[in-house]
């Protein structure tokens, strides 16, 4: 029987103790996955430090979910609140004037965002997905820049 893979944005991995005295086999990709596994990190992250694509980070966890050395862990991830949204589009709206709104509207429906609803792991890619709108480097600069006292507040 298969663990059915779970994704999402509330849905961490957390390594196993298995009880069993079973074999297991593990590849390279699967060793490099086991290593970074933290049920802190979320899915998105999990993938970028095991520098995988989505394709080979499926296929891998699956492998180790089946094999039961890991297991799924539920948490709630805080939305991103008012302010942050209200500071992104008063620093994008500087850059840029007028078209702020539009460029954000624009990222969370690329990303497949609720604007309520935000996560906070999902905040520096928000930021980079807008910042890749602004036509000019120096303007793209300048955002980004703005964006990361505000961007650290939330991490911590």
């Amino acid at each position: 029987m298969t663990t059915p893979l779970k994704t999402g944005d509330s849905v961490h991995y957390r390594k196993r103790i298995r009880k069993e005295l079973q074999s297991v086999s593990l590849n390279a990709d699967m060793i490099r996955l086991l290593l970074v596994i933290d049920e802190s990190k979320s899915i998105y992250q999990l993938s970028a430090e095991a520098e995988m694509d989505a394709v080979t980070f499926n296929r891998t966890l699956a492998g180790l979910l089946a094999q039961g050395l890991i297991e799924p862990v539920q948490r709630e991830v805080p939305p991103l609140d008012r302010s942050f949204l209200n500071a992104m589009r008063s620093h994008l709206a500087f850059v840029i004037g007028p078209m702020a709104d539009i460029l954000m509207e624009e990222a969370l429906a690329e990303m497949g965002l609720d604007p309520s609803r935000i996560p906070v792991e999902q905040a520096a890619e928000f930021i980079n997905r807008v910042a890749l709108e602004i036509p000019d480097d120096a303007g793209r600069i300048r955002f980004k820049k703005s964006m990361i006292p505000i961007l650290n507040k939330i991490k911590t």
